[in-house]
């Protein structure tokens, strides 16, 4: 009870922040669209994707601009009814914008060729199970692109880390790049590439694939 709790106060934090979530972002996160560009090169020409944690689909509708199609999730209906507004403003028809939960994802096994998570697994309680899932719906050999931000990686971002804790953001897990990495390794990928980015918490970006 105490876990579902903490999952739905989580929730109604997202819910509230998404009509400023991306000028937040831009303002806030210095590495944000050096992440965008880098997952969109990440992505090839026709490919069916899935995006986890999609938030405002930022990323979505810059994967949707190479990929075949986008399916994009994200547990808070309010972040989702955002993303909606900006594909049909913009025109953009090869996404699908759905609320949905990264511990039990809706698709056969076996569909995707990328699942892309980006600056999420350090928001969740339970990476593992949103790991198992994803790497459960992947091809074989489907890429798994993750950054996250490393709260855990230094005196400035640990105390930052505690600063934002208090605006009601949670991050559930205080990773160090060497953390982070491991996490992945140790639930069914194969790590292609990592390198950490500079921000005011750094970033870890990682590209992995799934181990057979």
């Amino acid at each position: 009870m105490e876990r579902r709790t903490a999952e739905m106060d989580n929730q109604g934090f997202w819910n509230q922040n998404a009509s400023s979530y991306d000028c937040k972002t831009r303002i806030l996160c210095r590495s944000y669209q050096v992440v965008i560009d880098r997952i969109g090169r990440e992505i090839d020409k026709g490919q069916k994707v899935l995006e986890v944690a999609t938030g405002t689909g930022i990323i979505a509708l810059k994967l949707a601009e190479r990929a075949g199609f986008v399916e994009a999730i994200d547990f808070a209906p309010v972040m989702i009814e955002v993303a909606k507004e900006k594909a049909f403003r913009l025109g953009v028809a090869n996404i699908t914008f759905s609320v949905a939960n990264a511990y039990h994802l809706e698709f056969p096994d076996l569909i995707f060729d990328a699942v892309v998570m980006s600056n999420a697994l350090h928001v969740m309680q339970r990476p593992e199970t949103a790991l198992a899932e994803a790497r459960r719906v992947l091809k074989k050999n489907g890429v798994l692109v993750a950054p996250t931000y490393c709260h855990g990686q230094n005196l400035r971002s640990r105390l930052l880390s505690r600063v934002v804790a208090l605006t009601g953001f949670k991050a559930y897990h205080r990773f160090t790049l060497e953390t982070y990495l491991a996490l992945i390794a140790t639930n069914g990928f194969t790590i292609d590439k990592s390198v950490l980015l500079p921000d005011l918490i750094p970033v870890a970006y990682v590209v992995a694939r799934k181990s057979n």
